[in-house]
């Protein structure tokens, strides 16, 4: 299940094999770190945290997303809508560097979030972005819950 969830052009790791339930995304090729992508696909209603990868030079800027998949599979999801799922979560990157060339490759996280806030072009990418995820996530229903 887990190797079916594929972000286009961003090397993917299973750390521990495909059996795992962890999804480990490194950005570098992509220009951009964790901590960016990390607050944008929070603003999209995507959970993840960043993360360190291999190679690393410093903790302080992780490269890496990490994502798991628990919260998806025990709301029912399968491979298709894992693949939906890592569509949102390449969006959401392909944001962040848009983001990310508004405000500079050298700008401090706090900038790259004031940029994310105050920006209304961005907003409303950010906006319709959550819209669709949203929309995707009510179609399964979180397990425990009376349904609405």
């Amino acid at each position: 299940m887990v190797s079916a969830f594929h972000i286009p052009t961003c090397p993917t790791r299973f750390p521990g094999g495909s059996d795992n339930h962890l999804i480990l995304v490194d950005l570098r090729s992509k220009g951009t770190d964790g901590g960016r992508a990390e607050k944008v696909l929070e603003a999209c209603s995507i959970a993840c945290n960043k993360n360190t990868c291999p190679g690393d030079r410093s903790a302080l800027r992780p490269s890496g997303l990490r994502l798991g998949t628990p919260a998806l599979t025990s709301r029912g999801l399968l491979e298709k809508e894992f693949q939906k799922v890592a569509h949102f979560i390449h969006r959401g990157i392909e944001l962040t560097l848009q983001i990310q060339s508004d405000v500079g490759v050298k700008a401090t996280l706090k900038e790259f979030k004031e940029k994310l806030a105050g920006d209304e072009k961005h907003r409303r990418a950010i906006r319709a972005l959550r819209e669709e995820v949203e929309s995707f996530a009510s179609l399964f229903p979180l397990p425990g819950l009376p349904d609405f």
